[in-house]
């Protein structure tokens, strides 16, 4: 039995039957058995078995293997800064503070060449 369909035997509540987990997800008993039985779940069916659930999406995808925990981690945030780490923030910050500390090939020049360029 692969993780994916552990999930569904755990989300369900471990009692329901392929039947009675085909129609609530809505597919037809065969294709759900089949699927069951070669481990044949793809994307599209992790969503809509989640959905019909009641649970994340995202949370099927990293389970079914279809995404990482990494991508569902950053997916997840969307652009809310409380979700980010300290860790996160101060990388950031670092990153645009080096980046606007570069220096201009202007001021790399002696003064006199600049104040020559001016005057």
């Amino acid at each position: 039995m692969s993780a994916f369909t552990k999930w569904i035997e755990e989300i369900s509540g471990g009692n329901m039957s392929n039947r009675e987990l085909a129609k609530k997800v809505g597919m037809t008993v065969a294709t759900f058995h089949r699927k069951w039985t070669e481990d044949a779940f793809v994307s599209d069916d992790a969503i809509t078995i989640a959905r019909a659930f009641g649970r994340s999406p995202i949370e099927a995808l990293v389970i079914l293997g279809s995404l990482t925990e990494e991508e569902a981690s950053k997916a997840a945030r969307g652009y809310s800064l409380s979700e980010y780490t300290t860790l996160e923030l101060s990388q950031e910050l670092l990153r645009r503070i080096q980046a606007s500390a570069e220096v201009p090939d202007y001021l790399d020049k002696p003064v006199d060449e600049a104040a020559k360029k001016i005057l």
